[in-house]
């Protein structure tokens, strides 16, 4: 079998595919991947197979992340994107003809176009709920009501406005019928799309409602073989030896003024808390980067590895890392850029696994609020949630639950 996924996004969006493409690899299939050139290194060292997109990755995390503040800047994203890669349909269509399977996730639903002109059996994968249920939404934080369930009304006729104007051009050229209002992304040629959501069950329970081919299958990574690829720092074995167990704060590659600004707000938190604390943060000054008996400044580490020796973790609130903050039972602080990582903040705080989220995207939080919301996050009263929940998804298997369901869905 030949399964082509088509990833435009971070490295959170695509090392999950990563993972998944090893798995079908050790199943003797073909997985590869069609994503910017900034990611060949991280597929083909898994050896995985690595297709060129246009595009520069950099300009996906500007866009889609540090700069989206509104729905209206979600679509400008897009539309910047696709002007910076005019090529990038014709390098879909030659990336995707003679697959067995075309994988899309949320910035990438251009190759479902492809697929309907090929007729190839197509899948999608989101990292935050896009699927209309009355449980949760990233539109409403509400639960378990219809009014939830409203919220998605919105999010079908923009994508379908979206569509409109970026694709109906380029399907007139080929031959394909206009796309309309009233068409939807999960059925093609009278088929549900194979549907999933690379996410714990524990964070994202789903609806009996959805069609029986949409999955939560629990997070695609294989945090063992990660970790077992580290080897300590000695002087951050000397650290941990020294005192509590540290929280840790990673902050990932996002950069702008204003995530500057909040990286050094949360230092002096910390420091004004009296926390140990691992701190993984690309814009503090280099001059303020002084290790101390209650700090140490860490650069690229994994957090399979990492997670195990820390109690607490503060990061953005991005779906992979904070699937494996719960898996080693660690309490969370999300302070979340975006609407779907304030999802995951709400949810660990429904769950009773972390603080409330300290929601940025329009206004940073003061020194202050960010020092009790640290001090929140130790104080213990989360801690047996998150190891209750650790238990339960380390049962989880989700890359053997999807490369099930593909291997079954493409035979059927």
């Amino acid at each position: 079998m030949r399964v082509t996924a088509v990833a435009v996004g971070t490295r959170g969006d695509v090392n999950p595919l990563v993972e998944l493409g090893m798995e079908m690899k050790k199943r003797g299939h073909e997985f590869r991947i069609l994503t910017h050139e900034k990611f060949r290194p991280m597929i083909e060292e898994k050896g995985v197979t690595y297709l060129h997109l246009d595009g520069n990755a950099d300009h996906v995390m500007q866009y889609m992340v540090t700069d989206y503040k509104t729905s209206a800047d979600f679509m400008k994203g897009l539309m910047k994107l696709k002007k910076e890669s005019p090529a990038f349909m014709e390098q879909t269509m030659e990336a995707v003809q003679g697959s067995d399977l075309i994988m899309y996730g949320t910035c990438g639903a251009f190759a479902r176009h492809a697929a309907e002109y090929y007729h190839i059996p197509c899948a999608r994968y989101f990292y935050s709920p896009m699927d209309k249920t009355d449980k949760y939404s990233l539109y409403s934080e509400e639960y378990d009501s219809p009014k939830v369930g409203k919220t998605y009304n919105s999010l079908y006729s923009g994508m379908s406005m979206l569509t409109k104007i970026m694709m109906n051009k380029w399907r007139k050229s080929v031959g394909l019928p206009k796309w309309k209002m009233s068409d939807r992304y999960p059925v093609m040629d009278g088929r549900h799309l194979l549907t999933f959501y690379p996410v714990s069950p524990q964070l994202m329970p789903p609806d009996t409602s959805w069609d029986k081919d949409t999955y939560v299958t629990g997070y695609w990574y294989h945090p063992a073989e990660d970790a077992a690829q580290y080897e300590m720092p000695d002087s951050l074995r000397a650290f941990l030896a020294k005192g509590e167990k540290p929280i840790f704060i990673a902050f990932g590659k996002a950069e702008s003024e204003e995530l500057a600004e909040l990286q050094e707000r949360t230092l002096t938190a910390a420091k004004m808390a009296g926390i140990r604390a691992i701190i993984q943060a690309d814009q503090i000054k280099e001059v303020e980067k002084v290790n101390t008996e209650k700090l140490y400044f860490i650069d690229a580490v994994p957090y399979s590895y990492i997670f195990p020796y820390v109690r607490g973790v503060v990061h953005h609130g991005g779906c992979t890392t904070n699937g494996l903050s719960l898996l080693y039972g660690c309490p969370t602080l999300v302070i979340p850029l975006a609407l779907d990582q304030y999802f995951y903040g709400r949810m660990d705080n429904r769950l009773g696994a972390g603080p409330e989220p300290l929601y940025i995207r329009k206004k940073l939080c003061t020194t202050e609020q960010i020092e009790s919301a640290l001090l929140d996050l130790v104080s213990g009263q989360y801690d047996e949630a998150a190891r209750e929940i650790s238990a339960k998804m380390q049962r989880e298997n989700g890359v053997a639950c999807a490369a099930d369901a593909i291997e079954e869905y493409v035979r059927r």
